[in-house]
């Protein structure tokens, strides 16, 4: 017991050494080779960084994003075991520190969450569910696809390029991420009524007719002809990108 207590203990030593570049006393480490071994934890942290964030690594400068990096990996000791969760970590590093980094850019918070969607629901397990394939969409109760992100944003991170984002174009964006059947994460902008209905869908299976009905009766809204054939328009193209998985059985 007292020798795993050691070796975990000298794991520790190594691990602090590699975040922050102090090194405890470890027995056997030579401290010639120990320094090449920093550098390459730290270029794997970098890599995956930019390659879970590439707005966000496009939008920083270098000396911004050397700097961010650096303090993620020196001073927050990432929890998860699965490695690919890690950037997840430095998106919650960034919010939960405050960095200076989310005040001179208004927009970072949200587009570093835009991206870390992107990347959990490629990643998540999948979320098996029994529906009918065939059906029609305007008569039978539809089935949402369970692997899914309803999202809110005050700046358009989905649709600009981030350094042309202004303070100007603040105001409230609705989007809907999910994966359809061949892995791809696919993101649909919505107006609030198409978020609300699929927030109808995630509670049970419902129809067309039913999803208009409730969103009649909870904000008394009028709904024109137009305005219902652009409902079947938005379910019939959801249906066709796996948003919709099918039909209640």
């Amino acid at each position: 017991m007292q020798l795993l207590e050691t070796t975990r203990q000298h794991q520790s030593n190594l691990a602090l050494y590699c975040r922050s570049g102090k090194l405890t006393e470890i027995p056997g480490i030579n401290k010639d080779n120990i320094i090449q071994y920093r550098r390459l934890v730290y270029n794997v942290v970098d890599d995956m960084l930019q390659n879970a964030y590439p707005l966000t690594y496009q939008t920083l400068n270098e000396k911004e994003w050397n700097n961010v990096v650096k303090d993620f990996f020196t001073n927050h000791p990432c929890q998860s075991p699965q490695v690919w969760y890690m950037p997840k970590e430095f998106y919650e590093y960034l919010i939960g520190t405050k960095h200076p980094l989310l005040k001179r850019y208004l927009f970072l918070e949200e587009l570093l969450k835009f991206e870390w969607i992107e990347v959990e629901l490629f990643m998540m397990e999948d979320i098996p569910v029994i529906v009918n394939k065939t059906g029609d969409i305007l008569l039978n109760k539809m089935l949402l696809n369970p692997e899914l992100k309803l999202m809110h944003f005050k700046f358009p991170v989905h649709l600009k390029n981030p350094l042309d984002i202004t303070e100007s174009q603040k105001g409230n964006y609705f989007v809907v991420a999910h994966r359809n059947q061949e892995g791809e994460v696919i993101f649909t902008e919505c107006n609030p009524g198409l978020i609300r209905m699929l927030e109808y869908l995630q509670e049970k299976p419902l129809s067309i007719k039913d999803l208009i009905k409730n969103l009649k009766k909870e904000y008394a809204l009028p709904l024109t002809v137009e305005d219902h054939q652009k409902l079947v328009l938005f379910f019939r193209e959801a249906y066709q990108q796996n948003l919709i998985a099918g039909f209640e059985n």
